[in-house]
């Protein structure tokens, strides 16, 4: 049977770094293909090929056997291609009705007709389950939420073929979950669709066909299910990884950070809490449990509505990120784009940001020591880069996140607060993360992070907070961490079992 699109062949470079080489990919009516690989492998390259945002060097592109050429992406959207970034591209000053319509507004006399915007816009909200409101501002929504409305967007175009890149790397379990349901009456309509994933757990779970890659080429081929998680691990990199998380118990020490009575916004209930110098506390939740707002709180990104923070036992009081820099405190954020690198800056400029901020300011800024931090950084974390000059927007998803982690720890802080600190890395590099946090435990740093993956929360924390509705429900100690036990903290109380 002749395949709805096929590459052959496809090769792409970047300046002197060779991207993909000599690349084959089908996918046919129906299927949905799975595309894994660590970062850097060339997975975003090859589907922004696809959707004509990027052009191949060499190779050609075939659909329903015709060959095509997309030089701008409204080319393959009319081609019946259409595309779901791990990037937001979202617009924040406008509603979600007309981010969803964006470019193809329906019209009357001339004029947007906004009530069939509307219609257009909460259909395709429907089609995803979602509940949120067509007229509310985008930049008003949660990560999350602007993930589903970029999601509603491109469906709404009735693609033939849909790519999907990493669509569920900010959404909870539950919305992760509808979304797979909707992929497979997607599949059942005839919808092709080429699903770039780490999370295993689901391709396994909606994958007809999967596809590594590694360093550029085709590394690795599963035609048909079961697809096993180990078989996996091993063509994404080229070794069999045991255990992802490789948890290391620690000794602990006093109390680095404490929180009493604190209420991130007027919404939250007063809570308190401590993290212990070596210890690595989890924070457990749905979407919209307030787990985000806490932690910018903490830092300094929000005012909080009140309570009190001490640091190793001296009370601070912190308006701002870089006072809670001077205090010790760094905070990894939800969203690497949008909160915590400048695209266009060099991995240098990003790497040493925070430090000029506290230290010296852009005016006197020490060059030489900017390099050995950076290049101590690229060491540390393995970032995978040309050199220290390469702009960050050129780096894959996984070692951006890195470069975020070596700008928080050129402060040297002694508290580090983490927002989905693995969200779109791959599982070699999520290995390799988790090993540092637990080598800075092990060092003595108090560390506090918030993670939508309960497999996660219970991989690597010594304990776990458990957040709904603005409060903190209960805590659970590592003996005691389950998906069961968190989530039964974890739903709101007008929906937990009787």
């Amino acid at each position: 049977m002749m395949p709805l699109i096929e590459a052959r062949a496809l090769s792409k470079s970047f300046g002197s770094s060779q991207v993909l080489r000599d690349v084959s990919l089908s996918i046919g009516e129906g299927e949905i293909v799975s595309l894994i690989g660590e970062n850097g492998a060339g997975k975003s390259t090859l589907s922004k090929i696809l959707a004509g945002i990027v052009q191949p060097d060499s190779g050609t592109i075939s659909l329903r056997g015709t060959a095509v050429s997309f030089s701008r992406p409204h080319e393959s959207f009319e081609a019946g291609i259409g595309m779901v970034h791990q990037e937001l591209c979202v617009a924040e000053n406008l509603t979600i009705a007309e981010n969803i319509g964006l470019g193809r507004e329906p019209r009357r006399w001339g004029m947007v007709d906004s009530g069939a915007l509307t219609v257009m816009a909460a259909d395709a909200l429907r089609r995803l389950g979602s509940g949120l409101s067509p007229s509310r501002l985008v930049g008003s929504l949660s990560a999350a939420e602007r993930q589903l409305v970029e999601i509603a967007r491109v469906l709404s175009f009735n693609a033939r073929l849909l790519i999907f890149d990493e669509p569920t790397s900010s959404l909870s379990e539950s919305e992760a979950r509808s979304l797979l349901a909707l992929l497979k009456r997607l599949r059942s309509d005839g919808v092709s669709i080429l699903y770039v994933s780490h999370r295993l757990q689901e391709v396994q779970e909606v994958s007809d066909r999967v596809v590594a890659l590694r360093d550029g080429c085709i590394s690795g081929e599963m035609p048909y299910p079961p697809f096993e998680r180990d078989r996996l691990i091993k063509m994404i990199v080229g070794r069999e990884i045991q255990d992802t998380y490789g948890y290391r118990p620690r000794s602990r020490g006093a109390a680095a950070l404490e929180v009493s009575a604190f209420r991130a916004t007027p919404r939250h209930s007063p809570c308190s809490f401590a993290v212990r110098a070596g210890e690595i506390v989890g924070i457990a939740g749905l979407i919209g449990s307030g787990r985000t707002e806490l932690l910018e709180s903490i830092y300094g990104a929000r005012r909080p509505a009140g309570g009190s923070v001490t640091v190793s036992g001296c009370p601070v009081s912190i308006s701002s990120p870089a006072e809670a820099a001077l205090a010790g405190i760094t905070l990894v954020p939800e969203s690497r784009g949008e909160q915590g690198l400048i695209a266009e800056w060099s991995i240098t400029d990003n790497t040493n940001l925070s430090l000029i901020a506290i230290q010296r300011g852009p005016a006197l800024r020490d060059r030489m020591a900017e390099g050995i931090i950076t290049q101590r950084a690229i060491e540390t974390l393995r970032i995978r880069c040309a050199g220290p000059d390469q702009p960050v927007r050129s780096l894959s998803g996984g070692n951006q996140q890195k470069v975020v982690l070596g700008r928080c720890l050129a402060t040297e802080p002694r508290i580090l607060l983490l927002d989905e600190p693995t969200r779109g890395v791959d599982v070699g590099a999520r290995r390799e993360i988790y090993s540092l946090l637990f080598s800075l435990a092990e060092r003595g740093l108090a560390i506090l992070f918030v993670s939508s993956e309960l497999e996660e929360v219970i991989g690597i924390a010594d304990r776990a907070l458990v957040m709904s509705d603005g409060e903190i429900r209960g805590e659970l100690g590592r003996e005691s961490l389950s998906e069961h036990a968190i989530m039964a903290l974890a739903a709101p109380l007008g929906r937990r079992a009787a």
